[in-house]
């Protein structure tokens, strides 16, 4: 097994280039943006208020002033520096927080010509922004005429787009548009009109004699997958109806693939051999009756799981559905699928499944004692029963057991843990029956358990053991007798500090005086370090220096506050 396979991501994230700085070095060079011209004075006064607005505010007001003093600038040019790059950037940033005035202004103009705008590489994102704002004014705004016009604007742009239909969809900005149409008319449910725009785009959708194309191209995948979300909340009759055709007439045809990743994988079902159609598929989970539910785990993975597993994209589509089955019965059946196989989907790299199945048996409470004990065989940490000590440690380092005694004089602090592994971990403290897991982490030399509580990645586990409804009274105890001696390093640790507060908030007034005891000695060590500040001032160390019977009042006056807080928030949850 590798000693870190993180989960691989579908899609590399392209670094982000700094548009104002480029920006400004195409302005030095006489090039004042893409699309529309703007003069030089213009194109450099919308960088000097970019430049502005980047360093903030001293409060709102200044901020309202500024941006109404913005788009004073802009009268009578508002089309056109829409449709210029970095116009549109200014533009787009600075609608959100308009006036009145300069937002009716806008849905006017905009909406006089809708046509070459929708298509526009730059004044097609305003219009997205003017939508979203026009969108949620029409649902929240005090005043009724604003209301209505708001309201008029949102319909317009949509039922523009709607009766243009065939325009759009398959144009990059306009279909970008549509999906800011259905993404909050969709979740705009008190007001008929939006719902029934909704309905619309979904029966034309459907009726489409080209729908079957959709699935397949990335821009138009995506807008089903925004519909889809939207018909949730609008129609279930009608999300019911994408559902059955998407599964019987696309998710399920299968052809005869030879080679696919260097690899035979003949039978597995298309939706499996197009990234686009996995997006929709994933997206069919989440959004699922249970009933559609139980048919596309029947058609679409069953038996077929392992393999599914194994290959880079599609193990996704496999934690989706893991992450989405509510039946306990059809988890199961998954759960068996697969438990013979996680040595091999961990080997590949795809550890996000494993974790998915853990998280599957914490929320269905079921199968716990088995993924416990699968995870252990996996480590060969399993048998004989003195090795499941190491489990936590194997876990946290992705190694199995005699790898792990191979490299024991690792700084747990600095060391790179595996993600998965350490979130296994917290899931584990969370089941039914953790004491395991509890074990593993008190057999921890304290050295070792302090170190691991600074590491980024491992503070967490402090914050869930802490925290868990199984992890008992006398367990927590025990870690906390663990960690003594190691307080003050706690403290003054970026992440230590964490595990340290984390521990702090659930021990008793006793303990408090141990630590408090153990912080006070020699303090200016710890407490003059950025993050040794922050506990001396949370744990008020001045203060106990000063008067320990003080301190003593403040603990229980602050301990008493938090009660009737917890008590009030159980009364109104109930």
């Amino acid at each position: 097994m590798s000693e870190d396979a993180p989960q691989q991501q579908r899609y590399k994230r392209k670094r982000k280039k700094n548009f104002l700085k480029n920006a400004k070095g195409f302005g030095k060079k006489g090039m004042y943006g893409r699309g529309s011209q703007l003069d030089a004075e213009t194109y450099q006064y919308f960088i000097r208020i970019l430049d502005v607005y980047k360093e903030g505010f001293p409060s709102d007001e200044e901020k309202a002033l500024f941006v109404n003093n913005v788009f004073q600038q802009t009268e009578d040019q508002e089309v056109n520096c829409c449709c210029n790059q970095v116009g549109c950037r200014v533009i787009q940033t600075f609608l959100p927080f308009a006036s009145q005035e300069y937002l009716e202004r806008y849905m006017r103009l905009l909406t006089s010509d809708l046509r070459p705008l929708c298509a526009d590489p730059f004044a097609s994102h305003v219009l997205q922004t003017l939508l979203e704002i026009a969108c949620q004014k029409s649902l929240d705004n005090e005043n009724e005429d604003f209301k209505e016009q708001c309201n008029a604007a949102t319909v317009k742009i949509s039922k523009f787009l709607l009766n243009n239909l065939e325009d759009y969809v398959w144009d990059t900005y306009g279909n970008h548009i549509i999906r800011t149409v259905l993404k909050n008319l969709g979740n705009a449910s008190e007001i008929s009109d939006y719902i029934s725009i909704v309905k619309d785009y979904g029966n034309r959708l459907l009726a489409w004699p080209q729908f079957l194309d959709l699935p397949y191209s990335e821009l138009t995948s995506g807008l089903l997958q925004v519909l889809l979300k939207s018909l949730q909340n609008v129609d279930a009759k009608l999300l019911d109806a994408y559902m059955s055709k998407l599964l019987n007439e696309c998710f399920t045809k299968v052809s005869s693939v030879d080679d696919y990743q260097g690899k035979s994988y003949n039978q597995l079902p298309d939706a499996f051999m197009s990234k686009p159609v996995m997006m929709l598929l994933e997206i069919c989970l989440e959004v699922a009756s249970p009933k559609l539910y139980t048919q596309i785990y029947a058609k679409c993975f069953v038996n077929n799981l392992v393999r599914l597993s194994l290959i880079k994209n599609t193990n996704f589509s496999v934690q989706k559905l893991l992450g989405n089955c509510k039946e306990k019965s059809e988890f199961e059946a998954m759960f068996d699928e697969l438990s013979e196989s996680y040595s091999t989907i961990l080997e590949s790299g795809h550890s996000g499944v494993v974790l998915a199945v853990g998280q599957g048996c914490k929320r269905l409470l079921t199968k716990q004692g088995s993924f416990v004990q699968n995870i252990m065989k996996v480590y060969e940490c399993y048998e004989p029963e003195s090795r499941q000590l190491s489990i936590v440690l194997c876990l946290c380092k992705n190694l199995k057991y005699d790898d792990l005694n191979d490299r024991k004089g690792e700084d747990l602090q600095s060391a790179k843990l595996n993600l998965h592994g350490t979130l296994m971990v917290q899931l584990m403290l969370e089941f039914n029956k953790p004491i395991k897991i509890i074990n593993s982490i008190l057999d921890i030399d304290s050295i070792d358990l302090r170190k691991l509580f600074c590491n980024r990645m491992g503070s967490h586990i402090a914050d869930i053991y802490v925290k868990s409804q199984y992890v008992g009274e006398k367990s927590r105890d025990k870690l906390f007798k663990k960690l003594q001696g190691t307080f003050q390093e706690l403290a003054a640790d970026k992440y230590g500090s964490r595990s340290f507060e984390a521990i702090w908030n659930v021990t008793s007034l006793k303990n408090r005086k141990t630590i408090m005891n153990e912080l006070s000695h020699k303090d200016g060590a710890w407490s003059n370090t950025q993050f040794g500040r922050i506990i001396s001032a949370k744990v008020n160390l001045t203060m106990y220096k000063r008067n320990k019977e003080e301190w003593n009042n403040f603990i229980l006056k602050e301990g008493s506050k938090k009660d009737v807080k917890e008590l009030f928030t159980d009364i109104l949850a109930n």
